[in-house]
């Protein structure tokens, strides 16, 4: 039994991934969704938000590979400065967009609110790099589901297939009641499950081009912190303790369009087959061939 487990592991390295991802995150997140708010159901969230490392490495050892190697991409900074620019540049430069558009067409912005402390925004991107979307999730997603997938789909696929797995991971998110994603209007969870596979687009284009799960993990923390930074109304998104459902679907509606133009022009840029110039990470360069 053993035996036919491993060979089916070595012939569905990806499926066997994504199952033990979707394993480990739901078994252990699911308690939480019976607990009232205080720390252990958090605990146990963002416990079970490693789910895609967690899998990636049993999968990479199951499997006989060298899980120091796989691992290794998770520091590898020295990529060029214009990929630092872009892990950084690219989520502000969406949420810039977006607040003009918003503001010219009379959304729910405010340009007089202050900015942002620096604090606040470092705290945001620290958490977002560890335990809310870097560490936790890009060694999986990217750095093991992409290069295997770029081996059997063109690159813009395979990002999508694990586009639409990742946001399926997130299910328990939405019925765990302290978490955000349980508020969100049906406008927010259309545009949210977009904005995932449009993102994941975005990251396998960087990850390609760079085979350093750092520097999505860098940009993926960025995309959570820089929506901070959306100089959002709060006075008109919530009218007398309501939600304007059709203010928040502007909103959202108009972060989905910017970024589905900047996955636009990367698909236009680099091409929809390997989203990068140059040779782009497979098997062998998990191995470290």
């Amino acid at each position: 039994m053993a035996d036919s487990q491993t060979s089916w592991i070595d012939t569905h390295p990806v499926a066997a991934f994504f199952v033990g991802a979707y394993a480990f995150t739901w078994i252990i997140s699911a308690p939480a969704a019976f607990m009232e708010e205080s720390w252990a159901p958090w605990i146990l969230i963002y416990l079970g938000s490693f789910g895609p490392p967690v899998s990636a490495a049993v999968v990479t050892w199951l499997r006989g590979d060298d899980v120091r190697t796989w691992a290794r991409q998770i520091v590898r900074w020295n990529v060029g400065w214009p990929w630092w620019v872009a892990a950084f540049g690219i989520p502000i430069g969406i949420v810039a967009v977006t607040t003009t558009i918003l503001a010219t067409i009379g959304g729910p912005v405010d340009l007089n609110q202050p900015l942002q402390s620096p604090v606040l925004i470092a705290i945001v991107f620290i958490f977002g790099l560890t335990v809310s979307g870097g560490l936790n999730e890009e060694p999986g997603w990217r750095g093991f589901a992409q290069p295997h997938l770029n081996e059997r789909y063109s690159a813009l696929t395979a990002s999508l297939i694990i586009g639409v797995v990742w946001a399926g991971w997130h299910l328990p998110y939405f019925l765990i009641p302290i978490t955000p994603h349980s508020d969100f209007t049906l406008a927010n969870q259309i545009g949210w499950f977009a904005s995932i596979v449009l993102l994941s687009v975005v990251l396998a284009c960087a990850y390609n081009n760079t085979g350093s799960v750092l520097i999505v993990m860098v940009l993926h923390a960025m995309v959570n912190t820089a929506d901070i930074l959306l100089p959002l109304a709060p006075d008109v998104l919530i009218v007398d303790g309501v939600i304007d459902e059709t203010a928040v679907a502007t909103v959202t509606a108009t972060q989905v369009l910017v970024t589905l133009l900047v996955v636009l022009a990367i698909v236009g840029y680099f091409g929809r087959e390997s989203l990068a110039h140059g040779d782009i990470p497979g098997v062998a360069y998990l191995r470290g061939e």
